[in-house]
C-alpha cells in the first residue's frame, strides 16, 4: 500500500510537468528548424502566420511575427492571416496553403508570434510541427513555448 508521503513522488515520476513538456516541444521545433536551415544556401524565405478570431485586428500579431522574422534574418514572402478559428490546425485553410508553399519550395518555414498560433494543445502542436517538417519546412516563434 502507498503511503500519503509517497504519493506525490509517485505522481511526479509518472506525469510530466508542463514546463518539461514545453522544453521538449521547443527542442523538437528547434531541431526541425536547424535541419531545414542548414541546407539552405541563399536567403531563408518564410511566411508570417497569425491566428486571430473573426473580426480581430491582426496587426499587433503580424508586427510581432515580422519583428521576429527580421531578428532571425528571414525574408518574408507571404503574410497569412488565419481567421478560421478551429482547435485543429489541420483544418485551417491558410495553414494548408503554407504547407503547399513549403512542398513547392516557395517558402522554407513559418514565423508566428507564439505556439498559440498553431495550438495550445501539446499533441496537436507536436503533430503540426511534424506535418510542417514533413512538408520540408519549419516553425520559428517570436516567443518560445509557454504553457497557455
Amino acid at each position: 500500500m502507498t503511503s500519503a508521503l509517497e504519493l506525490p513522488r509517485l505522481l511526479a515520476s509518472r506525469v510530466r510537468a508542463p514546463g518539461r513538456r514545453n522544453a521538449e516541444l521547443r527542442a523538437l521545433r528547434e531541431a526541425f528548424r536547424r535541419t531545414v536551415v542548414e541546407d539552405i544556401t541563399g536567403p531563408v524565405v518564410a511566411a508570417l502566420y497569425v491566428l486571430v478570431r473573426p473580426g480581430q485586428d491582426p496587426a499587433p500579431r503580424l508586427a510581432g511575427a515580422r519583428a521576429a522574422a527580421g531578428r532571425a534574418g528571414y525574408t518574408v514572402a507571404e503574410v497569412l492571416v488565419e481567421d478560421a478559428w478551429t482547435e485543429d490546425p489541420a483544418l485551417r485553410p491558410r495553414l494548408a496553403y503554407a504547407l503547399t508553399l513549403m512542398q513547392q519550395r516557395g517558402i522554407h518555414g513559418l514565423v508566428a508570434v507564439s505556439r498559440t498560433d498553431i495550438s495550445c494543445h501539446d499533441g496537436l502542436y507536436e503533430a503540426e510541427l511534424r506535418r510542417l517538417r514533413g512538408a520540408g519546412g519549419f516553425l520559428y516563434l517570436a516567443h518560445d513555448e509557454v504553457h497557455s
